[in-house]
C-alpha cells in the first residue's frame, strides 16, 4: 500500500507559524426530518491523517454526521469544510472522500477487477494507468488472484477487502466507512481491524468510522467521539473517554464503569462527601466545586474495585454476588448493589475463583479511583 501514501512535495516546508491543516471540520452541523432532530449542533476537528471513531448508541446520529460529510444529506445548519475548503453544497463527486458501506456496495455483473477500477473510470483516467493501480492494489491488498470474479463468488471477507481497495484506489483525502464490518465473523473481524489499522497509519488518510461496537472504537480510533440524542456528548482519545467519562450517559454506555448518583453533604479539600442511595463515598473534585447539597454523579471502573481490603479502600459497600463471568484474561463479576442498580468488578489474571454467585461482599475502592461527571452541581 506504499503507493497510496501522499508524499510531500520535495524542498517544500510550511511556514513555522503555519497552522496545520485539518482535513475535515464540522461547525454546529444541524440537520432535522420533520420534527425529528437527528443532528444537534455538532462540531469536530480532524487532523490530518487521523483515525476518528463516531460511537453511540443506534439512533443517536452518528451515520446522519456521516452522511452530511459524505454529501449525501444537506445540513440545515452549519458547515463542512475538507482540507480547509466550504463543502457543505458540494455533490459528494466534488468532494475529495470515499465512503465504504456496511453491505459493501459492490456491482453484482463486475469482476473484482472492474469494480475497484471503476473509480478511476469515473475519473476519466487513461486506461493503462487503471490497469496499472488496478493490479498494484489488488497485490496489496492480496485479492490479486481473484481479479476475474464476481462478487457473488467471494468470502465475506474477500468483498470486504475488494469493497476497501475500490474505495480507497483514487486516494481520496479522507474515507468514510458506515459500520464495514459489522457482516463479518468475529475471528475475521479481529483480523479486519488490524489490518485496516496498519493501512491507515500507512497511507496517511483520515479514516472516520462510525460503530456501535466500543471494542471498534477503542481499538481503532486516535480520536472516539461519543453521541447521545444528535449531540456530541464527549471527544478525546481513547484512554480519555475510558478512564474519565464527562458524563454519566458516557460512563454508563462506555463498558466497566459503574455510576453512582448523589447529593454533595460535604466539600473537603480536594474532596467531596457523597451521600448515595447506597452509602456515603468520598471523591476528588475539580474546579470550581459543586455546591452543598446539590446533585451530582460519579463512576469507578469495574477493575479498581477490590474484595480484598486496606485501609487505603475508604469507599466501600455491600452487596450480592449475581453472576460471574470468565474470559480468560479477565473474570467478571457482577453483583446487585441495595438499590436494585448492577455494579461490575473485574478480576484480572489467572487468579482461582474466591466469589461465587448468591455471595455477599464487601467491596471497595480508594478515593482517587472515582470520577466526578463534568456539569455536577449545575
Amino acid at each position: 500500500m506504499d503507493a497510496l501514501a501522499h508524499d510531500p512535495v520535495e524542498g517544500a516546508a510550511a511556514p513555522a507559524h503555519a497552522r496545520p491543516q485539518l482535513d475535515l471540520e464540522l461547525i454546529n452541523i444541524r440537520k432535522r426530518y420533520g420534527d425529528f432532530t437527528a443532528v444537534d449542533g455538532v462540531s469536530l476537528k480532524v487532523s490530518k491523517g487521523q483515525f476518528v471513531c463516531l460511537l453511540g448508541p443506534s439512533g443517536c446520529g452518528k451515520t446522519t454526521t456521516l452522511r452530511c460529510i459524505a454529501g449525501l444529506e444537506e445540513p440545515d445548519g452549519g458547515d463542512v469544510l475538507i482540507g480547509g475548503k466550504e463543502a457543505t453544497r458540494d455533490p459528494p463527486w466534488q468532494r475529495d472522500i470515499a465512503m465504504m458501506f456496511q453491505d459493501f456496495a459492490l456491482f453484482p455483473h463486475m469482476t473484482v477487477a472492474k469494480q475497484v477500477g471503476f473509480g478511476l473510470e469515473m475519473l476519466k483516467k487513461p486506461r493503462a494507468e487503471i490497469a496499472q493501480r488496478v493490479q498494484h492494489i489488488l497485490k496489496s491488498f492480496e485479492i490479486d488472484g481473484l481479479a476475474d470474479r464476481k462478487p457473488a463468488s467471494l468470502s465475506g471477507g474477500q468483498r470486504q477487502r475488494v469493497a476497501l481497495a475500490r474505495a480507497m484506489i483514487t486516494e481520496p483525502r479522507i474515507l468514510l466507512l458506515d459500520e464495514p464490518i459489522g457482516a463479518l465473523d468475529y475471528s475475521l473481524r479481529e483480523t479486519v481491524m488490524l489490518e485496516l489499522k496498519l493501512l491507515q497509519q500507512r497511507t496517511g488518510i483520515s479514516f472516520i468510522w462510525v460503530t456501535h461496537d466500543q471494542n471498534e472504537a477503542f481499538s481503532l480510533g486516535d480520536l472516539v467521539v461519543v453521541m447521545n440524542h444528535a449531540r456530541i456528548e464527549q471527544q478525546g482519545p481513547p484512554e480519555e473517554i475510558l478512564q474519565r467519562p464527562a458524563t454519566a450517559f458516557v460512563a454508563g454506555f462506555v463498558q466497566g464503569n459503574n455510576v453512582f448518583r448523589g447529593r454533595v453533604k460535604e466539600v473537603l479539600a480536594g474532596m467531596l462527601r457523597i451521600e448515595t442511595p447506597v452509602g456515603m463515598f468520598l471523591v476528588p473534585w475539580v474546579a470550581p466545586p459543586p455546591m452543598l447539597g446539590s446533585e451530582v454523579s460519579f463512576s469507578v471502573r469495574a477493575e479498581q474495585l477490590t474484595d480484598a481490603l486496606s485501609e487505603r479502600h475508604v469507599n466501600r459497600l455491600s452487596a450480592v454476588c449475581t453472576a460471574v463471568e470468565y474470559f480468560g484474561a479477565v473474570r467478571r463479576h457482577v453483583f446487585e448493589r441495595s438499590d436494585g442498580e448492577v455494579l461490575k468488578y473485574d478480576q484480572f489474571g489467572a487468579h482461582a475463583a474466591r466469589i461465587v454467585p448468591g455471595q455477599r461482599t464487601v467491596l471497595g475502592w480508594p478515593a482517587e479511583a472515582a470520577v466526578l461527571h463534568a456539569g455536577a452541581g449545575q
